[in-house]
């Protein structure tokens, strides 16, 4: 369970001080709402202290000599090296790291290719378990692999403060930091990708990686090694019914539906987080998709004018 200091109050483990670009998140729970989750039977058994997403980070580093709770990081790209019970092990994207407390760790990120990586500090009376489930024999790099659910349960966690510390809420990320650990053991026990078989869970993790830029056929056809971009569009659609633009067009606007029912942010704010200079085109590509406007989606999404 969390730790209490003699002062009364929870304690969460000291986070990074890196400093933030613009394109980072850093999360940390008030002292009472950690309080409130951890007394809750809905989520003491697993809640978040604190959780974010670094990109690139150039100079990261930590040492913690005396964790006191648990520390889930995933890596998206770069690398890294981590230094845990006396060893050095190299961290690579698509590697999940496992980092229980009580067990002194230190990691830095690569000088010339530094990690990217989403991050959650939790605590919880399930989470020895649920860290066993990853892996029995405890070994703190897991390589999950790059997964689109997983950096999509992490966008939709971030995405949550948006709409405030409300008890709904925060027992909604509870479960999604649950939601995290299960899904990567189910992602583990997928058999391999057969010789020649397009990858479509890594174009997918792309495709989130990249959801706030601008991706072009070409961009994708080269992440999955394919010559021809017709070709390529001929797989891709055989296996998902859908072109790949088509495909990262409807993420984008799955998770500006998300935006604009749980934040107050103004439409044109939305558009430009998926890479929309122009509000006019997005609500166009919006519309089109979804068969109404941004703003009629939002009105119609309020919960007093749903039948």
């Amino acid at each position: 369970m969390a730790r209490i200091a003699e002062d009364g109050l929870y304690c969460v483990n000291r986070t990074s001080d890196w400093p933030l670009p613009a394109s980072g998140e850093r999360i940390l729970l008030p002292q009472g709402t950690v309080q409130e989750l951890a007394s809750n039977t809905l989520s003491a058994s697993c809640y978040p202290l604190a959780f974010g997403f670094y990109p690139e980070a150039r100079g990261h580093q930590m040492s913690r000599p005396t964790p006191q709770d648990y520390l889930v990081i995933y890596c998206t790209d770069g690398q890294a090296t981590l230094d845990w019970q006396g060893r050095s092990v190299a961290i690579s994207a698509g590697d999940l790291l496992l980092l229980p407390p009580n067990q002194p760790h230190s990691y830095q990120a690569d000088t010339e290719h530094p990690w990217s990586l989403y991050w959650m500090h939790l605590d919880g009376s399930d989470l020895a378990g649920l860290l066993q489930l990853l892996d029995p024999a405890t070994n703190a790099r897991i390589p999950v692999g790059l997964h689109a659910p997983l950096v999509d349960d992490f966008r939709t966690l971030l995405s949550l403060v948006s709409a405030g510390y409300g008890n709904a809420t925060m027992l909604h990320a509870a479960s999604l930091c649950r939601s995290l650990l299960t899904c990567s053991a189910m992602l583990m026990a997928r058999p391999s990708l057969r010789r020649g078989e397009l990858d479509i869970e890594a174009l997918h993790h792309l495709m989130q990686q990249k959801i706030d830029q601008r991706l072009t056929l070409n961009d994708l056809a080269r992440a999955a090694g394919e010559q021809s971009p017709w070709q390529f569009i001929r797989r891709y659609r055989a296996v998902t019914g859908q072109t790949p633009m088509q495909a990262f067009l409807h993420r984008k606007i799955a998770r500006a539906c998300y935006l604009l029912e749980v934040s107050d942010l103004p439409v044109a704010e939305v558009a430009q987080r998926f890479g929309f200079d122009d509000p006019y085109y997005f609500s166009r590509v919006f519309r089109k998709i979804t068969g109404v406007s941004p703003s009629h989606y939002r009105r119609a999404g309020l919960p007093e004018n749903r039948s």
